[in-house]
């Protein structure tokens, strides 16, 4: 209840600076005149692996706060986990000069990227997962909280069971949020004693997960629940299942909304999956940083000028628990178009 209060003032606020937004306030250095609202201005949205489903919801929000503001975007990065080429989006990004960076926070290893964007006076807001910075803000669900949640429900499923859980993540690139996601799962089967968690790799997609889970399956044969904490990870666990016989005698917990993890809800496959609030996140950061270059944010008159951030320093999105009584509300595809260049 807090999560969900929290994301709705943060709404209430973001709604009330869209409405008073065209105010004719005197704007810092640099700054667009709030009077001609988003035109001109231009956003990037930086991560990898953006051609997952996964990413349209967070694709869709920068996208219908653009569109509001009368701005322009787009997304860019590699199309495989590669630190060094999402450090390569940011640097063209500040290059071109775009108004705001919008970043899928995945490495911390383009934290120095973000500093220097920082520096050459481009804003940036980080998602999903912080990086520690000079970012602006960060908005977000708490992955350690995201993981403790899915793994009180798994402890619900399995009560009075002795066994083996299995988690499986992207543990082979030690993604910040990934390890947190698996310190909360793990924390919370701890209260369950005879229940021993494995963690297992399911790294670079479903059929990697899959193959991994295939070969946990053989190598224990306690196994009561399996938790797949990636946006893949449970089509890969259904698929291992499914080729071993054991559909339906295992729970599992999934992770995210794509259309063909919500499909194994409909069939009973997946218990549920832990959606992040993606949308809001891409949403609130566009407008959040068309307000904040413009001079909207009257914490003080001149912000801008003295350096002084107005805005929150991290928020939680929270997350959206998936499952039967439900799926069918989230089965519409997130629809966005990119409306400026690379």
């Amino acid at each position: 209840m807090k999560k969900f209060l929290g994301i709705m003032l943060v709404l209430a606020f973001t709604i009330a600076l869209i409405a008073c937004g065209g105010g004719g306030g005197q704007t810092g250095s640099g700054a667009v005149d709030s009077g001609s609202r988003g035109s001109g201005e231009v956003y990037a949205v930086i991560g990898g692996v953006f051609q997952l489903e996964f990413f349209d919801a967070l694709k869709s929000g920068v996208y219908n706060a653009a569109e509001q503001i009368g701005a322009t975007w787009y997304y860019a990065g590699p199309q495989d986990f590669v630190p060094d080429q999402i450090v390569q989006a940011i640097d063209q990004a500040v290059a071109n000069r775009v108004t705001g960076i919008v970043l899928h926070g995945q490495t911390p290893e383009t934290a120095d990227a973000v500093n220097n964007a920082i520096a050459a006076g481009i804003p940036v807001i980080i998602v999903n997962t912080d990086i520690p910075s000079k970012r602006l803000s960060f908005l977000g669900c708490n992955p350690y909280q995201a993981g403790y949640d899915m793994g009180a429900q798994m402890g619900d499923l399995i009560r009075g069971k002795t066994g083996t859980v299995i988690i499986t993540s992207a543990f082979s690139v030690a993604q910040p949020s990934a390890l947190e996601n698996a310190r909360g799962s793990k924390d919370a089967l701890s209260q369950h004693p005879g229940v021993r968690v494995v963690e297992i790799d399911g790294m670079p997609d479903a059929n990697g997960t899959a193959t991994s889970i295939g070969a946990a399956l053989q190598a224990y044969t306690d196994i009561i629940g399996i938790i797949g904490q990636q946006a893949f990870s449970a089509v890969g666990i259904c698929t291992a299942l499914r080729e071993a016989g054991l559909t339906g005698t295992i729970p599992v917990i999934g992770r995210d909304r794509d259309v063909a993890t919500l499909e194994l809800i409909e069939k009973g496959e997946l218990v549920s999956a832990y959606a992040q609030n993606s949308f809001v996140e891409g949403y609130i950061a566009t407008i959040w940083l068309h307000d904040y270059i413009n001079g909207n944010l009257k914490v003080i008159n001149d912000y801008l000028s003295t350096g002084t951030n107005p805005l929150p320093t991290a928020v939680d999105s929270g997350s959206i628990v998936i499952d039967k009584g439900n799926y069918k509300q989230f089965l519409e595809p997130y629809n966005y178009q990119v409306t400026a260049r690379n």
